[in-house]
């Protein structure tokens, strides 16, 4: 399998890295809300945790201005659904997009923001397939939600994925 080039926000590789790592939460500005310059990665590995974030190359993220219905069963202490039908939606959404973004050479991160304010900060990215922005193509789909933030700050209240 080829590995995909991909865009992540500009660090410093250690010497003799063959990969490059993204900024630390640290050297980050959280909840920046215009799209933070990029250079080229190289990306091994996607692994969704539902279909709005996850890990590349172990480096988590979350897409940016995006919602997915909840994974996590109903009364769960970590990503828990609000009602089963949520759960039900997020099991297909989560399915949907591993199967989009199987062929990681097809894969591009096209903006990164920063990192969000999470327990375990999460970078917030755009993410592109073959050119088609995932997120997009997830609305268009009916698997994903917009949710728009400034920075840190939702600019409405959470999609509601029970009605």
């Amino acid at each position: 399998m080829f590995a995909a080039a991909i865009v992540l926000a500009a660090c410093h590789p250690p010497s003799g890295a063959l990969v490059q790592s993204p900024p630390t939460p640290a050297a980050a500005a959280p909840g920046t809300p215009s799209p933070t310059p990029v250079t080229e990665w190289t990306i091994t590995s996607i692994d969704w945790d539902d279909a709005d974030s996850g890990d590349i190359n172990g480096v988590r993220f979350r897409l940016s201005n995006i919602d997915a219905p909840e994974t996590g069963g109903v009364g769960a202490a970590v990503g828990a659904a609000l009602c089963e039908a949520e759960r039900t939606r997020g099991l297909a959404a989560r399915d949907w997009i591993e199967e989009l973004t199987r062929d990681t050479s097809r894969l591009r991160i096209t903006s990164t923001y920063g990192y969000d304010r999470m327990e375990r900060p999460r970078l917030l990215i755009d993410l592109a397939v073959d050119g088609v922005d995932v997120g997009r193509a997830g609305i268009e789909a009916g698997h994903l939600a917009p949710w728009p933030h400034d920075g840190a700050r939702a600019l409405g209240p959470k999609p509601d994925w029970c009605r």
